[in-house]
Parts: C-alpha cells; structure tokens; sequence
C-alpha cells in the first residue's frame, strides 16, 4: 500500500515538491511553536510532519527535517523569551542526534559503494 503512495506521488513530481515543502514547514511550525508555548501542542505538528514525509516518499533524504528543527529551534530561542531552556536543551540534543542519524543513514549507500570500489 505505502509503495502505490510512493509511487503515484514520485510520478507527479510537482506533488512530490509540495508534499516535501509541506512536510518542512510541519516540522519548523513544530520547533517553533514547542520553543514558544512549551506543553505538548508542537508534537501532533512533528509527528504530521515526519509522517508525510515518510509515508509519501517526498523527500529521498532524510537530513532536511532535522535540520530545519535545529535551524528554527534556534531562531525561536535567539528571537525572544523561551519557555524553558529544559525544553530547548533537549529539542538541539534531540535534533543534533536525529541530524546524525539521517546524515549517516544518507551517506551509508554511497560509503559503501566506495569501500567496495564500484562507482555510482
């Protein structure tokens, strides 16, 4: 079922940019708006986010949903008043250990392929 998504989305390729945009600014409206009010309302706005992004196969990598949290976390916090620096310290911690995470599962094809010595 998830791969008929995929592929009627990759096959509209301006969909696909949409879907891919709409899933970045899900994300960045949640670091935004967990910074500001603190609670629990930015979650159902992450999870909508990685969800569609995922489920859709709009973005063929996965760095740029938490960079963009870093980036806005730390807009939202240079910008005003945060709830708590708690919150903060754990969404950069939670977001830096995310961003290696997808950079690393980005580069492991390519490493690979490098260690075996085929070229793409």
């Amino acid at each position: 079922m998830l791969r008929g998504v995929r592929d009627r989305v990759r096959a509209t390729p301006a969909l696909a940019r949409l879907l891919s945009l709409a899933s970045l600014l899900l994300v960045a409206a949640a670091a935004r708006s967990g910074a500001r009010t603190g609670g629990i309302a930015w979650l159902p706005l992450l999870v909508a986010g990685v969800a569609l992004a995922l489920v859709t196969g709009a973005t063929t990598h996965r760095w740029p949903l938490p960079a963009i949290w870093l980036v806005v976390t730390l807009l939202a916090a240079a910008s005003g008043a945060l709830v708590s620096t708690a919150w903060l310290a754990g969404a950069l911690i939670g977001g830096a250990a995310a961003l290696a995470a997808a950079l690393s599962t980005d580069t492991a094809a390519p490493r690979r392929a490098r260690r075996s010595g085929s070229r793409p």
